[in-house]
């Protein structure tokens, strides 16, 4: 049986690495093949789930001064999502409006495949049933099974970001930006795309986000995309199940999912398969 769990939070002090470049196009994710209208799907389903994460921020933290909000109406935003609908959302979890859709629940499932590899699924879901099956079955291309994997994880902020346009800037430059608005790990990432060769990768405690976000900007940086997701701890990552076809198949079913919003996995590059995405 799936749990619905609230997610644990545990505190743990990164070391910045002297340098890391990563070579995106390069991890074993690749195996899972980028198709256009598979991403404009996921775009469409992750603009769909905005209206309510942002309900939700509203009424954990309420209207001002809540990084949380902020993040997902900068993301709703970018993905074209209306200010009707910002607003109405706002509204409802503020109690000033009141929905007039079904009640939507979050909820995480926790599992575990073989070598080891464990899965974190986020979902929100009018019915529990429904999800927990659609997940299940899902995932059962992987024979993965419900079992407690939280502690493997903890929850981290994610940064994303370009170089300077206009700068010849190097890592170590970028490095002391990040050790001095508060990163706890950044690593640089080659991607294979024209249009975005070179990014950086900035990880932090979840409750600075909003502000590390805002610090680079003023410092000319462009933002690629900044959440809030679940890091594998380093002592618990495994390598790609490469030999196990299952594993991609379970990877396209889940995306397939409308009620999932977001899962991680403790496999190893699993960013780098996002980046290149």
């Amino acid at each position: 049986m799936f749990r619905a769990l609230t997610p644990i939070q545990t505190c743990r002090t990164l070391c910045l690495p002297l340098r890391q470049v990563r070579w995106a196009g390069h991890s074993k994710w690749a195996n899972i093949k980028h198709d256009k209208a598979k991403n404009d799907a996921k775009k469409s389903k992750e603009a769909y789930h905005l209206s309510h994460r942002i309900e939700s921020a509203v009424r954990q933290g309420g209207k001002e001064n809540n990084p949380t909000l902020d993040m997902f109406v900068e993301k709703a935003k970018k993905l074209n999502v209306s200010k009707a609908v910002i607003e109405k959302a706002i509204k409802r979890g503020a109690g000033e409006m009141v929905s007039d859709g079904p009640a939507l629940s979050d909820v995480v499932y926790e599992l575990m495949g073989p070598g080891g590899v464990a899965f974190v699924v986020q979902a929100s879901t009018d019915n529990k049933s429904r999800t927990v099956s659609q997940v299940r079955n899902a995932l059962a291309e992987f024979s993965a099974t419900a079992s407690p994997c939280m502690y493997m994880f903890e929850k981290k902020g994610e940064v994303v970001f370009l170089p300077k346009a206009d700068a010849n800037e190097s890592f170590d430059d970028v490095f002391e930006v990040a050790l001095d608005i508060g990163a706890e790990d950044v690593e640089e990432v080659e991607i294979d795309n024209i249009k975005m060769p070179l990014v950086y990768r900035l990880l932090c405690d979840q409750t600075e986000i909003n502000n590390i976000v805002k610090e680079l900007g003023s410092r000319g940086y462009q933002i690629q995309n900044s959440s809030i997701r679940y890091i594998a701890n380093s002592d618990s990552r495994v390598p790609y199940p490469e030999n196990n076809k299952g594993f991609d198949k379970a990877i396209d079913a889940l995306d397939d999912v409308r009620d999932v919003v977001d899962y991680y996995t403790n496999i190893e590059d699993e960013h780098l398969h996002r980046l290149d995405s």
